[in-house]
């Protein structure tokens, strides 16, 4: 048995006081101590700060310590320190030759039998070195014995070492007064370290390194060196060290120090907890200083260490010059005694220290003490045992947890060790352990601890603090669904090894539940006793009644404990991230909550972690409550938004996890499990590979199921070739073998013909899983898997006590008891362990399905309908937030199982969504439906029609998402039904020239997606050209599919067209992609829309080409049927679209389609259509006929087929085919003497000729239907003939004589030179309009717009001859109006164009004599502006035709007008007032809605115009139903109006008015300014006085009166009591006004009124009075109070009237603030505290009015009544005007206006804060019931 001899040891005081302990050796010589871990020298000092060399030298322990002759000699020995990578300790090298010591020293065995007899023999060489010590001291005179005690430590290096590898169970048999000694020595060594730190020492070291001008001074790796002589680069002169007085090797010393503390600390806590030792034999201060010494170390050296922070403490100057403001007067700290007071030193200079500079030096200490982690981890798991079986106080226990929760923020830095991840990771699961022991055992701290958790969580950086380390073992538990409902960085946690990585706390949190559960009780009598007591009680709430069973359940199972820290946990931090603002964190804890829901979820399909499941129904339970809170709280008490949003996202989470899991059991459920208690002998199938992996290779090493007999792959359930056993069974069988088993054993006395459920089942899968964590407890032996143990036992217990409790319920066929109390018998591991019964154990994918479905389930998985059941309450809220933040949750949910869509509750909240009045909870349902539709295509026609709907929604953003759902559904499914009304849509809002740039850019890139992708027509191009160098196998296959590409678009364009009936969107689209998007276009965008150009011109030769084939397929496969010409019509129009956009790429084809024009195609229907669609793309592509192309076309049937067309067929079909023979005639290589000018002179010949012989007919003859046709006919086709021919070198003189205008009638003088045709077709057309039939004169009118086309200056003349004057005039025909109208308009859509195309700068570039001033002015000629001109000499005409009774003139006017604001030719300052009446227009929502966006359109080009224009608007359109609105028949009034009904959802009905959409659309809704200037704009319609109150108290009379003037202030004031408010401000503005109105101008009439009634005047209003009092009667004008009023002749009537007029605009005015106040909940409080100035409050925002608001009543009765229509002369109605007089008195006592202190500053109205006011008794009416009266309408001016 090797001993150890006692040893000697030297001591050099002038070598740093370093000892070298030495054994004897048989040759009398000392030798060197072999390598020790974290070896330690006899240190002369226990004191953290080290002395100066210069002091009195250090006493040894033992007196037979003395210098050798090596060491007078000054000969040193030189260690240094090493890093031991595999067992993470320090270790003492010796480079200094010697000899081997003696090997009974060097072999000692720690594990010998002879345990005392070590410890004796290592104690009795300390205290004899310290009784050597002492008598060394006491003959010096220095230190008295106990100073020699403290200042020293007993044991050396090798002596530690020693102890630390005894065994910790033979502590107990020592006996106890050599414990005493011993742990008295240890403490010792623990004080000595308690006081050191490293790195702030090193720190300060570096620090003095870095200052100028201070003398030479030692580096850091110096002063972390072993031995006092250094030779490196940066070695000074031992004595030249000037004032740093900083020893080298310094650091080392202090170093050992702290690492013998260290390992002392590990020997005294494994004494301390091990058991059989009395407490009494270890000092109270022993584990005190051990606790201080692992606070110390962990916050000073291991922290700072891991994360690389020990640097940041050093003070940086702040001054450019480099001095350091920190120090000041003296200099930086150091590691010197500083114990004795020291003189100011001289200020210095330092370089300016570069934390990285400084963080690369600090690496030098920060190496070292990483060395000490791993017996760091060795003192935490031994302070570990020692919390579990010893008592300890309460400030140690916290100072002890505090330490170790610091280790959870450690942000692990690889720039000091490439490991300081796996080191972070060992301190952190060791400091976990202790506080899950500290939380386990000490029930009553875990309050405190958890409440300490969340500090932590807001000390890491924001970057750190989704930072995850701590390891968790996958197990094929994790699903795939789950991935998509945590973030990305959280699934890549998990590497190769199916090892991942979730945070510190949320494992700490978890360990720690799961740490609280306790052995369950063995029966449930408690349970079944406190239900017996409440058997006489009435049930009250189910709910309540569950949850006192929960309750009972978790108390008899031993989670009462789990429940209430889960509890606590979801509280606080719900609570903290619930705060408003950022008060405590809360935007801080958001964060943190959303990171531990992913966490949780990561780990909740593990078995080793079953509190997750727990934790997160908490969470669900209290985030769902707290949104129902937030739905039902009132509007003063609503929570922040922002938790809102959080809450509502971590709610949606947890749902569609659950969600996840339930889908995935649905989908792999167990195969074949027993359904009876004897299933029979099982009879294997067929041997087929049943792997899970999935993969079919059989060619690999397999194994087969001795019982099924299917194969698997070895490797994946883990045997080898090597490995097999002699029976091997799957999962499945091996599932249903234990079903079986236990059916036997728990069914007792039970038939064998019962049936077994799931419930039945889920008993043997619990026990499965049960069996796998039983193992991982014999495997591990650690706490937490024993916690998790006995955690799944608990929670087993739990389901079987409730299970009990339901007898209603299906429990199956096992006895429930039997169950009980054999999950009870597993809770001990002896007893399993005992147990000689076998354990299935599955491998890992049987497990992770078990795992599955018991959490599938759960509490929280069977909640499943409660948690959709928050959502869709929530859909329907009244927050606007909360629905948008529910159906965003409910997307979540679909996301992961679609199949929820399939409920028709979720369909039914989700359809009502669609029309919510919100427009971001229409994004989310669209969205929502739309993924859903994008997952299961087969399902989108169920929501098409929805979809559809919303694609002309308001909101920007539906659109936006409308269309890529449309787009996305067209590109997955080309097929789709719905294709083609969806594109339809689409290019409807594409040509809507409102519509928002970022729709119209989506719409392009769309069809661009769909019909212009270059990739697949190149593919067809590629191959052509590639003959050479492809197969031919491979050439045509890619050819084809870019030919079925192309196909498939050219007839969805064909089926688009079909749709709707017109080409006019689809060529505004193929216009946009060809030649750029026209309005909108950004510079940002260019370059993506000049790439969409360049495709689409390349792609549109295909696209013909396969409509041109789709064409010829058409005609081989036409069938005849009476509807196939609507097809064919179809496939014109849109070669017609290209014909528009492109028509270059239809010369070549033109030759298929001309012999369309024969008429005979067999579509009688269509015919007309057919052969207009044939003319026109003729008329279009001719000027790019080549000469050949020309002759060969004309020398053939075309010019006669155009003919023909123009004699048979309709005026449209006229049109279009003398437009294509015009543009034939006029080419520019066609001849005079051509076939097409001769055909087409011939026909306008026949034509005129005809209308020359019928001009002069009897109405007999005129009025055949023959002749109307013809004359029709003829009459159109020369007004085409007039427009669409140019005649060459026949331009107009300036001024045109009307004089040359005559009737022709000989035809031989009828020719196209110098327009003599035209001159004559005009005078025709003239004689025509003449005419009496309405018909006539608008035929003649439309062919002599064809003359004004062509020939500007012929509307000069027109004007010259009053022509123009009596087609627009009041007294001309309605139709012949409207047929003017639409004349005008084709006017200037007709200049318009010409001008856009160039043909205007063409033709002016081709008059010889036109000046060169002109042609730089501009694209226009002089002919451009004539029209407009005319024009706008008829505006005064123009806006009276608004007022017209016919619906069709009025939209018409209003069209026109569109066209002359957008060409600048009239005032919009002028027209906007018309626009805004048109808004009352409530009969015509057509009409409305064009003149809403020229308003709109408008607003945007002036934003202000709405503000300075909407009084006279208000007028007018008060104006306009007046006069375009009949008469009520029965009460013989105005149906005047300012309001709209509109119905809503259900059975309610919305109050809108008339400019509701004027505004939502403007611009102002969003600009508070404007907003306020158009609400005061309104409130001063009440100030101005509409007459003159002067002149008419001087006339005394009421003659010219205009009655109609409260008629107008009652229209306003139903305006502003229904506008759209955009904030809570709004209405508050306009009370504010209303407010100031009736104090200045209501205290003002009362006074008035007293003095014209003799009443006080200094109080007038004070009570009712005599004539209030007469207003009460049912006859107040015949009572005699009144009688004497009239007879007295001092009173004045007149007056009177008026004031009770004006008393009646303020009753108005009065209702409308009471109206406001009610119908948007307006406080007295928040009124007095208004002012207009104020900024707008978030929580303010989005206002709706009531729903129990009725519309406002502003029904007025006039004052005066007419006595004579004749003479327009009034008298008053006296019952009218006393009734408003008392109600005026009455509103204004109520309102107490009186007090309101209004002062003016600079031109602002302000007001005091505090104003008193009472609730209004009157509601809606503003004045008396309407009288019957015989008023007419009259016009209020505008001006």
């Amino acid at each position: 048995m090797n001993v150890i001899d006692k040893s000697s040891s030297t001591f050099d005081p002038s070598e740093g006081g370093e000892r070298v302990t030495t054994s004897a050796a048989p040759g009398g010589s000392q030798q060197q101590i072999p390598h020790f871990p974290l070896a330690l020298a006899v240190a002369p000092h226990a004191v953290p700060s080290p002395v100066e060399p210069s002091s009195t030298p250090d006493i040894p322990f033992s007196s037979a310590m003395t210098k050798s002759k090596n060491d007078a000699k000054g000969k040193k020995s030189r260690f240094k320190i090493e890093s031991n990578n595999d067992r993470n300790e320090i270790t003492i090298n010796d480079n200094t030759k010697s000899k081997t010591p003696p090997k009974e020293n060097s072999d000692v065995d720690p594990r010998m039998s002879n345990f005392a007899t070590i410890v004796e023999r290592i104690v009795n060489a300390a205290e004899s070195r310290e009784a050597s010590s002492r008598e060394s001291s006491l003959a010096h005179g220095t230190k008295n014995s106990t100073e020699i005690r403290n200042g020293c430590v007993p044991f050396t290096a090798m002596e530690l070492s020693q102890l630390s590898l005894l065994r910790p169970e033979g502590w107990s048999t020592l006996d106890p007064d050599l414990v005493v000694s011993l742990t008295s020595m240890l403490q010792v060594h623990v004080a000595a370290g308690i006081g050191i730190d490293m790195v702030s020492e090193g720190r300060s070291v570096v620090l003095r390194g870095m200052e100028v001008g201070g003398g030479p001074v030692i580096s850091v790796q110096q002063w972390m060196m072993q031995t006092t002589k250094y030779s490196g680069p940066n070695s000074v002169p031992l004595g030249s060290l000037g004032e740093a007085k900083l020893e080298p090797g310094a650091g080392y010393r202090r170093l050992q120090i702290l690492g013998g503390s260290l390992e002392a600390a590990s020997i005294l806590l494994s004494i301390m907890a091990c058991r059989g030792i009395d407490r009494r034999v270890v000092e109270d201060d022993a584990i005190e200083r051990c606790v201080d010494l692992i606070k110390n170390h962990m916050q000073k050296h291991v922290i700072p260490s891991l994360s690389n922070t020990g640097h940041l403490g050093a003070p940086m100057p702040d001054s450019a010059d480099g001095e350091s403001e920190e120090y000041g007067e003296q200099e930086a700290p150091s590691i010197e005694d500083v114990t004795s007071p020291k003189p100011p030193k001289k200020k210095r200079k330092t370089h300016t220290p570069d934390r990285n500079d400084l963080s690369k030096s600090m690496k030098t200490v920060y190496i070292p003490i990483l060395s000490t982690i791993g017996l760091f981890g060795t003192i935490l798991e031994r302070a570990d045992a020692f919390v579990v079986t010893n008592e300890m106080d309460d400030r140690l226990l916290f100072t002890l947890s505090s330490a170790a929760l610091s280790t959870l923020t450690i942000d692990a830095s690889s720039f000091v060790r490439a490991d300081t991840t796996s080191l972070t990771g060992t301190v952190q699961v060791s400091s976990m352990n202790l506080v899950v022991s500290i939380f386990r055992r000490y029930p009553r701290h875990r309050s405190i601890i958890i409440e300490d958790l969340f500090p932590l969580m807001l000390k890491l950086p924001t970057s750190k603090r989704s930072l995850r380390t701590f390891p968790v073992k996958r197990c094929g538990c994790f699903q795939a669904n789950v991935a998509a409902n945590v973030k990305t960085d959280v699934i890549s946690s998990f590497g190769v090894d199916d090892t991942g990585y979730i945070q510190p706390i949320c494992a700490l949190m978890l360990l720690c539940v799961q740490s609280c559960v306790t052995m369950p009780f063995q029966s449930d009598d408690i349970l079944q006793q406190c239900e017996a007591d409440e058997e006489d009680q009435e049930e009250e709430d189910s709910g309540k009644d569950q949850e006192k069973h929960n309750s009972k359940a978790n108390n008899t199972s031993g989670l009462d404990g789990c429940v209430a820290v889960c509890n606590q946990i979801t509280a606080q931090l719900v609570l903290r991230c619930s705060r408003k603002g950022i008060e405590g964190g809360a935007s801080e804890f958001r964060p943190v909550l959303h990171n531990l829901i992913d966490d949780l979820l990561l780990v909740r399909n593990q078995p080793e972690y079953p509190a997750a499941e727990m934790l997160l129904l908490y969470l669900s339970s209290r985030l769902g409550n707290d949104l129902l809170r937030a739905s039902s709280a009132p509007k003063n008490a609503q929570v922040e938004a922002t938790y809102l949003s959080t809450a509502m996202d971590a709610f949606g989470k947890i749902t569609s996890a659950v969600a996840s899991c339930l889908l995935q059991c649905r989908e792999n459920p167990f195969r074949q499990l027993p359904e009876t208690l004897s299933p029979g002998e099982f009879e294997p199938r067929e041997e087929v590979n049943r792997c899970f992996c999935g993969r079919d290779n059989l060619d690999t090493f397999m194994v087969d199921c001795d019982r099924c007999h299917s194969w698997f792959h070895g490797s994946c359930i883990g045997i080898t070739k090597d490995t097999v056993p002699e029976l091997w069974f799957c999962d499945d069988c091996k599932l249903q073998t234990a079903i079986s088993d236990q059916a036997r054993v728990f069914a007792r006395g039970i038939g064998k013909s019962s049936s077994l459920t799931n419930f039945d089942h889920s008993h043997a899968i619990r026990q499965l899983l049960l069996n796998h964590l039983t193992q991982n407890v014999e495997l591990s032996a650690s706490p937490q898997a024993k916690a998790a143990r006995e955690f799944m036992i608990a929670t087993w217990v739990k389901n079987l006590t409730l299970a009990k409790a339901h007898p209603d319920k299906s429990t199956g066929t096992f006895d429930l008891d039997l169950v009980r109390s054999h999950v009870i018998a597993q809770w001990a591991l002896e007893t399993v362990q005992q147990n000689d019964t076998k354990r299935f154990q599955l491998s890992t994918d049987g497990l992770k399905r078990i795992t599955n479905s018991l959490v599938a389930t759960s509490d929280l998985s069977t909640s499943m309908p409660k948690l959709v059941g928050v959502l869709l309450r929530l859909m329907s809220d009244a927050m606007a937030s909360l629905r948008k933040l529910s159906v965003r949750a409910i997307l979540q949910v679909v996301n992961v199982d679609p199949s929820l869509m399939t409920n028709p509750l979720v369909r039914k909240e989700v359809s009502r969504c669609f029309h919510d009045p919100a427009i971001s909870v229409r994004e989310a349902a669209v969205s929502l439906v739309g993924d859903y539709v994008i997952q299961t295509p087969s399902l989108a026609s169920a929501f098409h029609a929805p979809l559809l709907e919303r694609i002309a929604d308001r909101g920007v953003s539906v659109r936006k998402r409308i269309v890529k759902i449309f787009r996305d559904i067209l590109l997955a499914n080309p097929t789709y039904r719905g294709r083609a009304t969806a594109m339809n849509c689409m290019l409807q809002r594409l040509a809507d020239r409102k519509e928002d740039d970022g729709v119209r850019d989506l719409i392009f890139d769309s069809f661009h997606t769909l019909w212009f992708d270059s990739e697949a027509f190149n593919a067809s191009v590629a191959n052509l050209s590639a003959t050479a160098s492809v197969t031919t196998s491979k050439m045509p296959q890619a050819g084809v599919k870019a030919e079925l590409y192309c196909r498939e678009a050219a007839e969805q364009m064909v089926e688009v067209v079909t749709v709707s009936g017109s080409a006019e969107e689809l060529t505004c689209l193929v216009k946009g992609l060809l030649f750029g998007c026209g309005d909108g276009e950004k510079d940002k965008k260019v370059m993506e829309r000049k790439r969409r150009q360049d495709d689409a011109l390349n792609q549109c030769k295909n696209l013909v080409s396969s409509l041109f084939e789709i064409l010829l397929r058409f005609e081989e496969m036409r069938s005849n049927d009476r509807d196939d010409g609507k097809e064919l019509v179809a496939i014109l129009s849109t070669l017609g679209v290209f014909s528009q956009a492109y028509p270059e790429i239809l010369v070549s084809h033109i030759d298929t389609i001309v012999p369309y024009l024969k008429g005979d195609n067999g579509a009688k229907r269509y015919e007309a259509q057919i052969v207009r669609n044939v003319s026109s793309i003729i008329s279009r592509t001719a000027p790019n006929f080549t000469l050949e192309e020309l002759v060969r076309l004309t020398k053939g049937e075309l010019p006669a087929d155009l003919v023909n067309i123009a004699y048979k067929f309709p005026s449209e079909a006229v049109s279009s085919a003398i437009e294509a023979l015009c543009k034939l005639a006029n080419h520019h290589h066609a001849t005079p003497e051509s076939v097409q000018q001769k055909k087409l002179h011939n026909l306008s010949v026949q034509f005129y000729s005809y209308l020359l012989k019928t001009a002069d007919a009897t109405d007999a003859t005129a009025n055949k239907k023959s002749v109307k046709d013809n004359v029709k006919r003829a009459l159109s086709g020369l007004g085409s003939v007039c427009r669409f021919f140019v005649c060459k070198d026949s331009a107009d003189h300036h001024s045109i004589d009307p004089n040359i205008f005559s009737i022709v009638t000989e035809t031989s003088q009828l020719r196209f030179a110098e327009n003599a045709l035209s001159n004559a077709c005009f005078s025709i057309f003239l004689k025509y309009l003449n005419k009496d039939d309405e018909a006539t004169k608008c035929l003649a009118l439309r062919a002599m717009t064809g003359v004004f086309i062509s020939r500007p200056r012929v509307v000069l003349a027109a004007e010259q001859m009053g022509i123009i004057s009596d087609v627009m005039s009041e007294k001309a025909p309605t139709s012949v109006q409207l047929e003017t109208l639409k004349c005008w308009r084709d006017v200037l859509l007709a200049e318009e164009t010409r001008i856009e195309s160039g043909e205007a700068r063409a033709k002016m570039a081709g008059q010889k004599n036109i000046t060169v001033s002109k042609r730089i002015a501009g694209d226009q000629d002089g002919d451009s502006c004539i029209s407009g001109s005319v024009l706008t000499r008829h505006a005064s005409r123009l806006y009276e035709m608004t007022l017209s009774k016919e619906e069709k003139i009025r939209h018409m006017i209003v069209e026109l007008i569109g066209h002359l604001l957008r060409q600048g030719l009239i005032n919009p300052m002028e027209t906007v007032p018309y626009l805004l009446a048109m808004q009352g227009d409530i009969k015509s929502p057509s009409t409305r809605s064009l003149a809403l966006k020229l308003l709109i359109n408008e607003g945007e080009k002036r934003p202000d115009m709405l503000n300075q224009r909407i009084q006279a608007g208000i007028k007018r359109a008060f104006n306009f139903q007046q006069i375009v609105y009949p008469h009520d028949d029965e009460k013989d009034t105005l149906q005047v109006t300012a309001l709209l009904e509109n119905k809503c959802e259900g059975d309610r009905v919305r109050i809108e008015t008339i400019f509701d959409e004027v505004i939502k659309e403007s611009s102002i809704r969003n600009k508070k300014a404007q907003r306020q200037g158009l609400y005061k704009s309104i409130i001063g319609m009440f100030e101005k006085e509409a007459f003159h109150e002067s002149s008419l108290m001087k006339m005394n009379t009421l003659k010219h009166y205009k009655t109609d003037r409260l008629r107008l202030l009652a229209f306003a004031s139903q305006i502003l009591a229904h506008l759209p408010y955009n904030c809570t401000a709004d209405p508050l503005f306009i009370v504010y006004h209303t407010s100031c109105i009736t104090a200045l101008e209501g205290n003002e009439l009362l006074v008035r009124f007293a003095e014209l009634l003799g009443n006080d005047v200094c109080d007038p209003n004070a009570s009712e009075d005599e004539l209030e009092k007469t207003a009460k009667l049912k006859d107040p004008k015949n009572s005699a109070f009144i009688s004497r009023l009239r007879s007295d002749a001092n009173f004045d009537v007149v007056e009177f009237g008026v004031l009770c007029e004006k008393a009646c605009g303020l009753n108005l005015l009065l209702n409308l603030k009471n109206f406001l106040r009610k119908a948007y909940n307006l406080s007295e409080a928040r009124i007095a505290e208004y002012l207009p100035s104020e900024k707008e409050r978030i929580n303010e925002r989005g206002i709706y009015i009531s729903e129990g608001a009725s519309k406002f009543c502003a029904h007025v009765a006039p004052i005066f009544e007419p006595l004579s229509r004749a003479n327009n002369s009034y008298s008053i109605d006296w019952n009218t005007a006393i009734r408003t007089y008392a109600l005026f008195r009455n509103l204004m006592r109520e309102g107490d206006l009186e007090s309101n202190m209004l002062h003016f500053d600079e031109g602002n109205t302000k007001r005091g804060t505090k104003r008193k006011r009472c609730d209004l008794k009157i509601e809606s009416s503003p004045g008396p019931p309407v009288a019957s009266s015989q008023l007419h309408s009259q016009e209020v001016s505008p001006d």
